[in-house]
Parts: C-alpha cells; structure tokens; sequence
C-alpha cells in the first residue's frame, strides 16, 4: 500500500524508470542526438520537425495550447508507439527520447477534449539500429477488462481478509496472544496483496493500513488504527482490552470495505500504475522498516507485495501479450528473480527479519528489486489512456 514519504533512494530509482519509460527503448548502445524543439497545441501537433538520423532522438516538446497533451511517435500508419510523454501540461517543456530506424514517422498529440492531431509526415535516415522497442497503444476497452479481471481478483481477496480478520478476533477473545499475532500476519499478508487497489478503496487505505507519521500524537493517537495499530498493541504488551479495541476496529473496517467495494470506482489506469508503484512504495517503505511497529515481519509483506503485482500483471496480461509481448515477457522474468531472491529470506518457517540480512543479501535484495522497478517502469506508460473525456 501506498504510504506517504520519500526516500533519497527511492527517488533515484523512480527518476531512472521514468527515463527509462520515456525511451520506450531499453539499449544503451546509442547515442542521444541533440534535441530537437518542436510545439504542440492549438498551434498543430509537431511544429519544428525535421529530417534527422537514425538512432536515439531527443526531442524537447512544448506545450503551447491550454489543454493537456499526450504525445506519442508513431510509425507512418498510425499505429505502432515508439516513445511517448504521458501528459504534457499547458506551458510546459519535456524531453521526449525516442530509438528510431531508418523509416517514416508522425507525432501525435491528444488532448484531453478527446481530439488527437497528427504532425507532419518526417523522415529519419541512416543506417539500421538495433534494441528499437516499438508497442501498440492501448485502447479504453482493453483497459476496461483488466480493470474487470483485476476486481474480481480483489473481490475473492477480500473475502479471504475478511474470513482472516474474524479469525483474528476470536484469537482476541479467546487471550490467546501467539495464535493472534500468528493470524495478524496471515490477514495483513492477504491485505498486501490487494496493493493496486489502494486508490480504490479510498479512506479505507489509511484506516485499514495506515501508519501513525503526521498524527499528532504517534501511536497513542486516536486516528491511528488497522493492522499497524493492532500490530504496535500486540508486539508492545499493550493491555487486553487495547488489543480488543484494536481487533474489533479492524475487523469492522475490514467487512465495512466488502460491503462498499462493489460500489467503489476503479480507475482504468490504476491497475497498469500499480504494476510499478506497489514495488516502488517496498522498496521505499518495507525495505526500510518504516512500516515496522514491532512484528519485524517486512519481508513477509514485500513478497506479499510482489503476490500483488502479480496479480495486476496477470490482469494486464491479454493486453501485453497483444500489444507488446516483449515487455510481458521482461516483466515476468523480473518477478521470478525477485521471487526467488525473496525466497532465500525465508528459512526454517519463518521470515528473517531485516536487521538478520547480510550485507550481501541485503544488496542482491536491494539490487535485484531496483531492477525489477527498472523493468517494469515500461508498463504505465504504454498502457495510459486520457480519462477525462469519453474514450469509448
């Protein structure tokens, strides 16, 4: 789940997959011509084009209009993406760097209203190059059924965590402590692993998880509830009928966000952003122990992290194989060597914690899902579509 904070390391990682995502070209062997100025906006789509050799591009693209733009480079038929700003705000400038061969391309720029404008035909010119990484745009009725597909993921999900949570009541009741922090981990696991569907669930997020930096009075204060809250009173001694409190709260918000899912709206972006931001906020969050209020359980969560971006892949897994299986296929491998460097965490039962970490195995962990971020970073951008106007 998504927690408030920034990290220096998190942020260095998020600036490289955004200049990853933005190549839409994973080679490095190129390099980078200087950029090129065009416009977009009421004045037309591309203004300043121009001839330019093959290889990796740079364009800086301006937006001279009073609507949001998203710019893409597509092959001469319209319908190949080899780069693309996601949206281009009025009177802003960005870079936009593009891996092109030898060929015929146009600009499109598609505002918010719904309108999409094509530049000019221009030429690129040169010899052939290789790790040129073209996809298919997505269209709002291919989001439309991950979207679907994923809900119904997260339905059967939050009928396990709401089953997990009444059990963790009666461990409550019944003053039976190690059965009740054994059945804290089983349901905050079957949470996480919900982790795309946190802007979904609105203020449920922060009542069901969230965690006590900004309140004012930490811990002790009384905004401060859910799996974190209920974590600190068991693994701190707090007295028995703190921990009831705690449980019966929990579960309570728990069955109260079964009964409103089904009403709840889910953007058609969400899911393919969640497929980098849920590992994004573990390496920022539970990597760090920020979230730790006791159980010492973050490895636990960060596999239960990566459970969920399964899942979103596996929602977003029609489109990608269609629109760019190369990208599927990266991603997927990605998620089986964090999943096996996971693994190695968890021996004799039980996850280590992160205090227990080698300093090797804290940098292949570190390492290995900093990389996984790399390569998913793709995915949000190809798979955007404006949602402010009517795209069906």
């Amino acid at each position: 789940m998504v927690k408030p904070a920034a990290v220096i390391t998190v942020v260095v990682v998020v600036l490289l997959c955004l200049g990853v995502a933005a190549a839409a070209g994973r080679s490095t062997a190129h390099r980078t011509a200087a950029p090129q100025v065009i416009t977009v906006g009421t004045d037309g789509c591309g203004r300043g084009l121009g001839e330019a050799h093959s290889g990796r591009l740079s364009y800086r693209v301006r937006n001279g209009g009073a609507s949001p733009e998203e710019v893409t480079v597509l092959d001469q038929d319209h319908r190949y993406a080899y780069g693309a700003l996601e949206l281009l705000a009025p009177g802003t400038t960005r870079t936009l760097v593009v891996l092109l061969p030898p060929g015929s391309y146009s600009f499109s720029c598609e505002a918010d209203s719904g309108t999409i404008g094509y530049s000019d035909p221009f030429k690129i010119t040169g010899r052939p190059v290789s790790g040129v990484h073209r996809w298919l745009p997505a269209t709002y009725g291919q989001l439309a059924n991950a979207v679907s597909r994923y809900r119904a993921s997260v339905g059967a999900g939050l009928s396990r965590l709401a089953a997990d949570t009444d059990r963790l009541a009666a461990a409550v009741k019944d003053h039976d402590h190690q059965l009740a922090e054994q059945r804290w981990l089983t349901a905050h696991l079957d949470y996480e692993r919900l982790g795309a569907a946190y802007g979904t669930f609105g203020d449920f997020a922060d009542r069901i998880d969230g965690r006590p930096d900004g309140l004012p009075n930490g811990v002790h204060d009384k905004d401060f509830s859910g799996f974190h809250r209920l974590e600190y009173a068991l693994w701190h001694g707090a007295d028995a009928d703190d921990v009831r409190r705690a449980t019966d709260r929990l579960d309570r918000d728990v069955h109260e966000l079964v009964s409103v899912f089904g009403r709840q709206i889910t953007d058609p972006n969400d899911v393919a952003l969640r497929t980098h931001e849920v590992l994004e906020n573990t390496l920022q969050f539970e990597l760090t122990g920020a979230t730790d209020q006791g159980s010492h359980t973050n490895l636990a969560t960060a596999k239960a992290n990566l459970d969920g971006t399964r899942m979103t892949l596996a929602a977003l897994t029609p489109v990608l194989r269609h629109n760019d299986p190369a990208l599927l296929a990266t991603a997927t491998r990605s998620l089986d060597r964090l999943g096996q460097v996971l693994a190695a965490d968890h021996r004799g039962g039980r996850w280590l914690g992160l205090d227990e970490l080698s300093t090797n195995g804290r940098e292949r962990l570190d390492g290995t899902l900093a990389q996984t971020l790399e390569q998913l970073a793709p995915i949000p951008t190809e798979l955007e579509i404006l949602t402010t106007h009517d795209d069906g």
